[in-house]
This record gives structure tokens, sequence and C-alpha cells, in this order.
């Protein structure tokens, strides 16, 4: 087998194309932010705001079209009716219900997903060949239900995964270590939030891994006590939403990286949420964030990550958690083939 053939797990071939029309669904704090991230990144040139409010979208469209000059004149639309989505080759999904207090990931989980369901087939009708980038929570289980609701190809539906919690890794572990957090090659997958996993055996600083220099990096029995980096990391969402109330712009930004690499077919790596069926010993399908070679047809290759025993266990039961939620959900109205234990049709 071929170097390459050992590092990726292919999942199609590589391909082209020159549309670069994005719809973005839900114009709340995150959709909007997603928006004005993806304009001022030049992202595109055709823009789409879909909301249930009709008022709010329509004041937003405009309040954006008045800064077109400055956008360098992209054509931004948008109102309640999908039809305007037609054609589209990325699909945000940021609409949602936010998490209430004492409410069960598992309720959540079924609120956002009663809500893709009435959402996803009509961005389908309009937009058959769009690529489905899905940001709602609990973003995993969310991009399942997506998939599911699609009858897209796993390659065409993903989510925002870790790319954040990613983020926020390497920019504590460059701090600790006074780098720049572009030199910092790290890791984090396997759910986003609070379960995520830090991939400690892969961190390294220009082709050095810190676990050869210290073998108990990111161990409880540290001495330098960097695991204190990923309990900082697991809070961080808590402490912006005890702030101000939400978190929007982190997320935003990496979204509309995210968006940049698939409408550019730039084919950068990002731990998105992926079908993780075949990879690190799972064998259900089940939608984990892992490092994936993104581009204008999605998902092109899959990172084989080069984990520990004890990493690869700990992403098997992170699967298994996944599945236990996936299997609880009740996908109502939708006329699928969903191995869900109690789905409806």
């Amino acid at each position: 087998m071929s170097l390459r053939g050992r590092m990726f797990r292919n999942i199609q071939t590589h391909a082209e194309s020159t549309i670069d029309k994005i719809s973005v669904i839900g114009a709340g704090v995150v959709g909007m932010a997603v928006a004005v991230s993806i304009l001022g990144s030049r992202i595109t040139k055709n823009l789409v705001l879909v909301d249930a409010f009709g008022d709010t979208v329509k004041g937003e469209v405009l309040d954006l079209q008045q800064a077109a000059l400055v956008l360098q004149g992209p054509t931004i639309s948008g109102g309640t009716d999908f039809s305007t989505t037609q054609g589209s080759k990325l699909c945000i999904l940021t609409a949602g219900v936010r998490q209430e207090t004492g409410e069960t990931m598992q309720s959540l989980a079924q609120r956002n997903s009663d809500i893709m369901v009435k959402l996803v087939p009509d961005l389908v009708k309009y937009s058959p060949e769009t690529i489905i980038l899905v940001v709602g929570n609990p973003v995993d289980v969310l991009t399942y239900v997506v998939w599911k609701v699609s009858g897209l190809p796993h390659h065409r539906v993903i989510g925002s995964g870790t790319t954040l919690d990613t983020q926020r890794f390497r920019i504590l572990l460059a701090k600790k270590l006074n780098v720049n957090p572009a030199d910092v090659k790290a890791w984090i997958i396997g759910n986003h939030g609070e379960q995520c996993m830090a991939v400690w055996s892969s961190v390294n600083i220009a082709g050095v891994r810190m676990n050869e220099l210290n073998p108990l990096f990111g161990s409880e029995g540290d001495p330098e006590n960097w695991n204190q980096i990923y309990k900082l990391l697991v809070s961080a969402n808590g402490q912006i939403e005890q702030l101000k109330g939400y978190t929007n712009w982190g997320i935003a930004m990496s979204v509309a990286a995210i968006a940049k690499t698939i409408i550019g077919n730039r084919k950068v790596i990002f731990p998105v949420s992926v079908n993780a069926n075949g990879n690190f010993g799972i064998t259900e399908d089940v939608f984990i964030p892992l490092p994936a070679v993104l581009g204008i047809n999605g998902v092109y290759d899959i990172i084989n990550l080069k984990l520990t025993p004890e990493e690869i266990t700990n992403l098997q039961k992170v699967a298994s958690s996944l599945m236990m939620t996936q299997k609880e959900i009740v996908i109502k109205g939708a006329d699928i083939d969903c191995r869900c234990r109690r789905c409806r049709t």
C-alpha cells in the first residue's frame, strides 16, 4: 500500500466546481455571525439567509445589503421560502433551540432533531447536489439525523464537530509554550463539548512530539500539569455563556473557515463530524469529529490518526455513547430507512 493509502481512508474521488452559492438556515445570533464571517472572508458572491421569522430575516438582509459595496458587491438575499436556496453548493444549518436550564442532552437532541426533519427535505429538494454543514447542538447526533433525513451520501453531510475545540486547544498550548498557534499541531476529536477527547499523543511543534520529551504529557500524573489545558478547554463555552449569555463568534469563524475550504476546494484538514463507520474499530453509522480532508464535494479523506490503544478505547466509548443517544431519537414524519429503535414513518 502506498504512503497516501496508509495515511488516509479515502471516501471519494477529488473533484472541481465553480458554484459558490451558500445558504445559511437560521438568522439568529449564530446564523448571522456565520453570515457576516462568510461575507467578510469573501468566500461567496451569492449568500442566502432563511429564517422562520420573516420580518427578522428581511431586516437582516436589508442591513447586509447596505454593506454590499464594502463587501465587493455580493448578492445577498433571503426570506422564509426555501426556494431562494435553489442551487446552493453549501447549506449551513444553524437553526435550532438552545439547551434550557436543567435540560438533558437527549431532550435537546430530540427537540432539534424535530426541527431538522422539517427543514432538511426542502433544502435537498431545491439543492440536490448540496453539501450540508450542521452547526446546531448536539452537533454529532444532529449530523446523523440530517444525514438520515436528507438521503444524501455521507460525504456530503458533515457537522462543525470539534473545529472550535481544536482551535481553543492549539491556542492554549501555544500560550503555554510561547509560540504561534499556527505552529502547534494538535487535535480534539470524539465529541463536541465536555466529552471531547484531546489526542495528547499527536501534539507536536515543528514535528517534535511532546510525549517524546515528556512521557507523561497530558496525563493526570504529569508534573507540569499540561492536563489543566484540557480543563480550561472544556469550560470555555460555559464561561462565555455565563458572561454574555451565548456563544457565536468563535463558532461562526470556525464555520466560515470550513466553508472557505469547501467552496474553494482547498483540501484543508478539519476535525468535523463524519461517519466514523470503518474507522478505529467502529462498526456502526455514527458521526464523530475526526480530522478530514474537505473540498468542493465534501469529505474526500479521513486521516488515519496514530492513536494509542487507550485513545482508541476512549474513542470507541464515545461512539457507543453517541449511538445510545441516536437510538433514542424519534425521527418523526420522515420517510426513511432508519435503524433508530423508535423511529416512526
